[in-house]
Parts: structure tokens; sequence; C-alpha cells
């Protein structure tokens, strides 16, 4: 019996050619981009005269619309400690307050800039701001207090004659919306879709009493 031989590729070749063409692809452009990252975090007035210099934390998700327009679903953590130049030193060593953000951004980028591994891109966007103050619950605000917005920002109440409750709080959280936009610089690795990222952005989220603002400079990976 003779054995004819084709030409023909077989199921299995055909599938990791598909891979492979599929994985070729990836590299140049993804429908999913990812990023995560942190750095410094700076207070604009006039939160800076209450809260100090600190940390952050950055983790985000979302969809390529195409190659230069992209949207994003983060979250944030900012830290704001108390500026101890500012505010009043009785309550200096005692409250800290964490910003907890989830936003939905649009992110518009040119990721070969001439050519090369380096990029830019703008974006913007809003969504929820949570502000977690805690104070030492061993701590009380010395009777007749006069009242002052430093006190609303920790939580404190004041009475009808303009004092600081004198009474203890651990605890205050205070939501409010909120919008950002900044600018930021990418690096590509290679022919892959992964890039190193620094980024600012202004943060702006309302309150009647003290509004936050701020100004988080960030360092990541960023994956498309």
């Amino acid at each position: 019996m003779t054995r004819v031989i084709t030409n023909k590729p077989s199921a299995a070749v055909l599938f990791f050619a598909a891979l492979l063409c599929a994985d070729l692809h990836a590299e140049d452009w993804s429908k999913v981009n990812f990023n995560i990252g942190g750095g410094a975090t700076t207070p604009l007035n006039p939160t800076a005269t209450i809260a100090g210099v600190s940390g952050n934390f950055d983790v985000g998700m979302g969809y390529n619309l195409n190659k230069k327009s992209s949207v994003t679903a983060e979250f944030m953590w900012n830290g704001l400690p108390p500026n101890l130049f500012v505010i009043q030193p009785v309550l200096a060593p005692f409250g800290n307050v964490n910003l907890y953000s989830l936003t939905a951004n649009y992110r518009y980028h040119h990721d070969h800039i001439r050519h090369s591994a380096f990029g830019l891109y703008m974006i913007a966007g809003g969504g929820w701001y949570s502000r977690h103050a805690s104070v030492d619950k061993n701590f009380v605000v010395p009777p007749a207090t006069a009242c002052a917005p430093i006190y609303g920002w920790w939580g404190y109440a004041c009475d009808s004659n303009g004092f600081v409750f004198t009474e203890t709080i651990a605890h205050k959280a205070t939501n409010a919306g909120g919008v950002n936009a900044g600018v930021g610089f990418t690096i590509r690795f290679g022919d892959s879709g992964w890039k190193f990222y620094t980024e600012s952005r202004y943060h702006y989220a309302w309150n009647p009493v003290i509004p936050t603002t701020f100004v988080p400079v960030t360092f990541g990976i960023r994956f498309n």
C-alpha cells in the first residue's frame, strides 16, 4: 500500500500558529489595560492648611476603545496627615486622615513619540471620594475652644455659641463627589505592551466646610 503524503497542516499546527498571531497582536495593542503604582501626595490650599505631604497607592483596570483612547476604573488611596507647621499644636499628635477614591476616567495616549519608546497621555474623570478622619479616642478638645473649619475637618461639631463640643470622637467618614485631571509620561519595555509610567493629577472633592484638593505624583507599571 502506498502512503500518500500531503502538505496540509495539522490541526495542532494551526492552533499554535493562531496562538502566536494572537500573541504578536497583543504585543501591539490589547483591548485590556491595567496599571498599578504609588508615590507622594501633596495637598493644595485649602487642604494644605490642615494636611501635609504623604503617600499614595493607585490601581486600575479598563478597556481600550482604540490605540489612542481608553477608559479606566481606578481605586486610589492617599494619606493626609496633620500639617504640623500650620495646624494647632493641640491637635497635631492625635489625628490622621485616609482618603479613598473610586473613579472612572478617560485617557488619551500617544505611546510612540517619533517612533520611540517614549509616550505621553492626558487623563481626566470623576467619581466618589471617601475621607476617613481618625482622632485618638482619649483626646478631648479643651472647653471653650472656638469653632473653626479645622474641627469640622476632623469631625467635631460646634454648638450654638460657636464653641466645639468637648467630647471625644474616634472616627468620622465624609463622602463626596469629585473630579480629576492630569498628564502622564510612559517608557515602553521593548516591543511588549508593558510600560513604566509617571503621572501627576489634580483632584478636587467637594465639601461644604473645606474641599479636599491634592496632587498625587505616581510612579508605576502600566499595560497598554
